[in-house]
């Protein structure tokens, strides 16, 4: 069979038939990929017209985001046999609906940014399965990865887990004892993929600011698929993911230790620290790294990044990355202004609630108009009749 499925795809290249393709946009996680899913989902007319399409695979994972359409390739949430055995039905129900919209359209796209991660280990045989099932269907797969400067790309993932997954780690401890799955040796990582679906077709694309084809991360990610930006497409108001700066991460993760308080809680906390970031970063700029540390940090993977811009940039000569390591002290606890900070975070959160409460007040106040114009409506609806009545028994006695 295997050999059937070769001999297929060899026959396609023979006759000079284009092979139709699958476009799988793998992340990194923390470089816009949330933007880029949310373009491909609000211009999918415009793909239908150039034969691509951005599908909704909410049939397979409903629980999913619609924007997240490539996670029922990874659905596997644990080790255990039924997780095995759930995710395995999902991504066979996924790939036969990728094979029949292939009947219609000629190019596929997908994406979820916790593919790159999650083909570490869990899902580590992704890659072969995809070029099986590109041999079944006659179709290629290309990888599209946007990769981020490795120190930029971990600081952010702590704050964002700091901000959403309630972690308690320092990022003395985190930085420290990185997860493998990172896999922040980015060459190693793409030659993993590319011994597999060939590196012609593992795309490469920069996040860093000044480097996207066309000025934006929709003109750059439409170059990679093949297409042009034009004012055909349409981009919305983003979608604010605001980060949090200067004190604020250390603040909040302390907060996170606070095992009594619930969800609406830490959102109020989150939001007040979110607001006091500018404040608290503008009148002490830090880095999470010291300039020795960060120098350190970048050397472990400063060949593979010039291998990745040499063999998948055509770039031997330009590096990967920007090389400048910005001039900002280490963020430290006892640093001057972390008491300013603190009271900041006192009297923004306070203000807050005062805003809230004068919110709830009006609402009451237009509840209580609503409920008195009711009642004025029901009463006289029930003296309406009762007068129609007395008038009436009042003409009888009368012509009595």
């Amino acid at each position: 069979m295997l050999y059937f499925l070769c001999q297929k795809e060899i026959f396609c290249r023979e006759v000079g038939k284009q092979l139709k393709t699958l476009y799988v946009h793998i992340g990194t996680p923390k470089t816009g990929s949330t933007a880029i899913r949310k373009f491909c989902w609000e211009n999918n007319d415009v793909f239908q017209k150039y034969g691509y399409i951005f599908p909704d695979m909410r049939e397979v994972c409903p629980e999913i985001t619609v924007g997240r359409n490539g996670y029922f390739l990874i659905d596997v949430s644990d080790e255990s046999d039924y997780a095995k055995s759930e995710g395995k039905n999902r991504y066979r129900m996924g790939m036969d609906i990728v094979g029949t919209l292939f009947d219609t359209y000629d190019n596929i796209i997908l994406s979820d940014e916790h593919i790159y991660r999650s083909t570490h280990k869990v899902r580590k045989t992704l890659w072969k399965e995809l070029k099986e099932d590109g041999n079944r269907y006659g179709f290629q797969v290309k990888i599209i990865v946007y990769l981020r400067r490795q120190d930029s790309y971990v600081e952010s993932f702590w704050k964002q887990n700091v901000k959403r997954r309630r972690i308690v780690t320092t990022w003395d401890e985190y930085v420290s004892r990185l997860p493998k799955s990172f896999q922040l040796d980015y060459y190693k990582k793409l030659e993993s993929i590319a011994a597999v679906l060939g590196k012609e077709n593992v795309i490469v694309r920069r996040f860093q600011r000044g480097t996207f084809f066309g000025g934006s991360i929709y003109a750059d990610f439409l170059r990679a698929v093949g297409l042009e930006m034009t004012g055909e497409y349409t981009v919305s108001e983003e979608t604010e993911n605001p980060g949090l700066k200067g004190s604020a991460p250390e603040i909040l993760r302390i907060i996170n230790g606070l095992s009594s308080l619930g969800e609406e809680d830490m959102e109020l906390m989150r939001n007040t620290l979110i607001a006091i970031g500018d404040y608290s970063a503008g009148q002490y700029p830090t880095s999470l790294f010291s300039q020795e540390e960060c120098r350190e940090f970048l050397a472990r993977y400063g060949e593979g990044n010039r291998r990745v811009a040499a063999e998948y940039l055509g770039e031997p000569d330009t590096g990967l990355f920007s090389d400048t390591i910005p001039e900002l002290p280490k963020w430290t606890k006892d640093n001057p202004y972390m008491l300013n900070d603190v009271i900041c975070f006192a009297a923004m959160g306070m203000s807050q609630l005062r805003r809230e409460n004068e919110s709830l007040r009006e609402e009451i106040r237009e509840v209580r108009g609503e409920f008195r114009s009711m009642k004025e409506k029901i009463k006289d609806s029930v003296l309406h009749p009762v007068r129609a009545v007395g008038r009436r028994l009042g003409i009888l006695r009368t012509k009595e």
